[in-house]
């Protein structure tokens, strides 16, 4: 697997990189940073009692006038993706895990106000990989327990859909809902996130 990932981040610098070599051309390419929080349950209580980090950069290229294909690659914290094969039963206090998320997602590009310079409404389907590279669990007595936690499988698939709202041509918010394909035992991770497109 760590080929399939290597692949996917060759090409999103190839994306990227190529937004600044057509440049010249009418912003058919397109790059951008994307930062914000995720939240989840993980321990089957409220969708938000645990939140972290979800970050990174954003490539998109038009496909037609209303549509684009986009992709991320993400640093992605507390997001419900994967359940390990055996953790204690105990009450848990802090818990941080750490993915790598490369979403792949279809644009529709509405104009809600702005049409004419930009269209200011997304609407975003797709999925993403993800892969969980470290994590940090504690008790609520701050005993750390990482050494009880067995992961068989660290891979991923997410459905994912979404809508960003672009109040200018470069600045807009980004709201997300993620179910992992597999969804035993397995809730949604919901994210917000501020968008920031380079022209």
């Amino acid at each position: 697997m760590r080929s399939i990932l290597s692949k996917c981040l060759i090409t999103s610098i190839c994306l990227l990189s190529s937004t600044h070599a057509l440049i010249g051309q009418k912003s058919r390419f397109n790059s951008g940073i994307i930062a914000g929080l995720n939240f989840s349950e993980l321990e089957g209580k409220e969708v938000t009692d645990y939140f972290g980090l979800n970050a990174g950069l954003l490539g998109t290229a038009r496909l037609t006038k209303h549509t684009q294909f986009s992709m991320e690659i993400l640093f992605s914290q507390n997001g419900e993706y994967i359940l390990p094969d055996y953790y204690p039963a105990l009450e848990y206090g802090s818990i941080w895990l750490n993915h790598i998320e490369v979403p792949f997602h279809f644009d529709v590009l509405i104009g809600l106000f702005e049409r004419d310079e930009f269209y200011d409404w997304h609407l975003n389907f797709g999925m993403a990989y993800t892969r969980l590279l470290s994590y940090n669990v504690e008790s609520i007595n701050k005993l750390n327990v990482d050494d009880q936690i067995i992961y068989g499988n660290k891979e991923a698939m997410l459905l994912q859909v979404g809508t960003t709202y672009m109040f200018t041509k470069s600045f807009g918010l980004n709201f997300k809902a993620s179910l992992p394909i597999r969804i035993d035992g397995l809730s949604w991770t919901l994210a917000a996130r501020a968008v920031y497109m380079i022209d």
